[in-house]
């Protein structure tokens, strides 16, 4: 276990004894372990911290915010690592919708969400798609 997985865990086991499980803090330090673990390339419990991240910061937040956009795409970027596509496809176009809302169409969020996208695509062979 890495300093850094130990501290997180720490931390995790603390906001949500003081804070709860759907505190922005809980969802913060979720993201982070998840980043932690893929980094690793622990990519399965990298994915389980994610989407404990987007389900607090969904509890937390509106309907549409910033912290849940990025957590989407987030998500979806770890399951493509993890090559699975349809779901990372279903997460990236969640965080594409949400960020044009929140942002309109020419927005970086919103270029960084198609790039992701077109990868996805493009790794599974579709490029014309992409």
């Amino acid at each position: 276990m890495s300093d850094a997985e130990k501290w997180y865990l720490e931390a995790l086991r603390i906001l949500r004894l003081v804070l709860g499980e759907g505190h922005e803090a809980v969802a913060g330090v979720c993201g982070s372990l998840g980043e932690v673990y893929s980094s690793q390339g622990r990519l399965e419990e990298a994915v389980k911290m994610h989407k404990l991240a987007l389900g607090a910061y969904r509890g937390a937040s509106e309907r549409d915010s910033e912290k849940v956009a990025i957590a989407l795409c987030t998500l979806g970027t770890t399951l493509y690592r993890r090559r699975l596509y349809d779901r990372a496809m279903k997460r990236l176009e969640e965080a594409y919708e949400m960020s044009r809302r929140l942002y309109g169409d020419d927005h970086e969020q919103v270029a960084a969400v198609l790039n992701n996208m077109a990868q996805v695509l493009g790794d599974q062979g579709r490029v014309a798609e992409s």
